[in-house]
């Protein structure tokens, strides 16, 4: 009988724990930061806070946004999280909500403003027509749902749009506190956070103060526009650098930490799977393969095509990933015309391009040079690499020669095919 009084008191404290708990959870109150620039890896970071709001029953969550704006992706999906939240949500703008972040703060259920803060100036890039009206059916649409003036939002966006007492034609609406305040797109200005949890009722919850940590900070810092650019730039440039140049060195290894770099700060901000970094992986292996055989085969196709597919894929957006990558390697190609000057034709390309430029001399310059076709026919050794111009050795005699277009190696027996004035054309044996 004791022992059956125990097990019921354990499972009445049980209970009870767990009651107390889920109470404790429902006075939480979320205060989470949305700072700098609007990337994926910040929209990831924001909806996995707010799914976690909704999974505890959280009492409400506060957004402490300050920002010029970002990427209009990772905008969109900050909003949608907003507006499929079933905890009440609110934005505190301690300066500026400014382009995407003027759209993130619409979609909130109540916004409070700082005093001399502002929010609006969401103008569309590049500023087109299609643009311009798909931005604007967003914000009017996402302030339609909250219950704000949609001509309002719609200002933000479209420089055609006048409103009396509040915009002229021909800009941007940009709302300060004060303004946004009479047109109902501020439900209040506080000094500071607590004021704000103040004004919504939430000072006697429990304020849990969210911190991105070290792998948002670094999602963030690599998913920002101007960093993934210049990442993806240097990447294809020094990857089109290290296909010209012989063997595998330092341009190669920028190549791949670039590259790595941005695809690694996609993963880590949630926009691609592990099946998009195993086709990353895939064709840096099938380029070392096809830089360390000579010639130009069904390696070097394939691991290109790899490693732009595993780029595109990685990002948020496939569209804007073939853009980006396409711009990138576009850029990587004016370098071309400059390293063909100085290195020659590249090695993954010599059987589509053949060069006349004859390499330096030194102690193994050629003696004499032919004047006839006697040589024809004739079987040498090769002195240093035909890349494809270089030197053999044909009959004891060094002489200047150029590949028929494959890449020949020191010690390897070659064929003239081809002799016609000081031109000599040979091929491997």
């Amino acid at each position: 009988m004791n022992r059956y009084r125990v097990v019921l008191i354990f499972l009445v404290v049980a209970l009870l724990t767990a009651c107390m708990s889920a109470l404790a959870d429902s006075d939480k109150v979320y205060v989470v930061p949305i700072e700098g620039e609007i990337t994926p890896a910040m929209a990831a970071f924001v909806e996995k806070q707010v799914g976690l709001a909704n999974a505890e029953g959280a009492q409400g969550i506060l957004f402490v946004v300050s920002t010029l704006g970002g990427r209009v992706d990772a905008a969109f999906d900050i909003k949608k999280a907003l507006l499929d939240s079933k905890v009440p949500t609110a934005v505190y703008i301690i300066d500026r909500a400014e382009s995407a972040g003027a759209l993130i703060s619409i979609a909130a259920d109540t916004i409070i403003m700082a005093p001399g803060s502002h929010m609006g100036s969401a103008e569309p890039i590049p500023y087109t027509e299609k643009n311009v009206a798909a931005i604007s059916g967003e914000f009017r649409g996402t302030a339609e749902l909250k219950g704000r003036d949609p001509q309002i939002a719609a200002a933000m966006v479209d420089r055609s749009i006048a409103i009396p007492g509040i915009k002229e034609k021909g800009s941007l609406l940009d709302l300060t506190a004060q303004e946004a305040l009479k047109c109902g797109y501020a439900d209040a200005i506080a000094e500071d956070v607590d004021e704000a949890l103040s004004h919504l009722g939430w000072t006697d919850a429990q304020v849990y103060r969210v911190k991105p940590d070290l792998k948002v900070k670094v999602a963030q810092f690599l998913t920002r526009t101007d960093v993934a650019s210049l990442l993806l730039l240097i990447g294809m440039v020094a990857i089109i650098v290290e296909i010209f140049v012989p063997g595998f060195g330092l341009p190669g290894i920028i190549g791949i930490v670039c590259l790595g770099l941005y695809f690694g700060g996609n993963f880590l901000a949630g926009n691609t799977e592990w099946w998009a970094i195993m086709l990353f992986v895939m064709g840096l292996v099938l380029l070392a393969i096809e830089i360390a055989v000579p010639g130009f085969g069904v390696f070097g196709i394939t691991g290109i095509a790899a490693i732009l597919a595993g780029l595109v894929f990685s990002a948020s957006d496939p569209v804007k990933g073939m853009i980006s990558v396409g711009i990138a390697l576009l850029a990587a190609l004016i370098a071309v015309p400059i390293l063909y000057k100085f290195f020659g034709g590249p090695r993954l390309l010599r059987k589509l391009v053949l060069t006349e430029q004859v390499v330096a001399g030194d102690s193994n310059r050629p003696t004499q040079q032919p004047q006839s076709a006697q040589l024809v026919g004739k079987t040498g050794t090769v002195i240093t690499a035909l890349r494809p111009a270089g030197i053999a050795e044909i009959d004891g005699v060094k002489y200047d020669v150029v590949s028929d277009g494959e890449y020949i190696l020191p010690g390897e027996r070659i064929k003239v095919v081809e002799a016609v004035g000081s031109k000599i054309v040979v091929t491997r044996l």
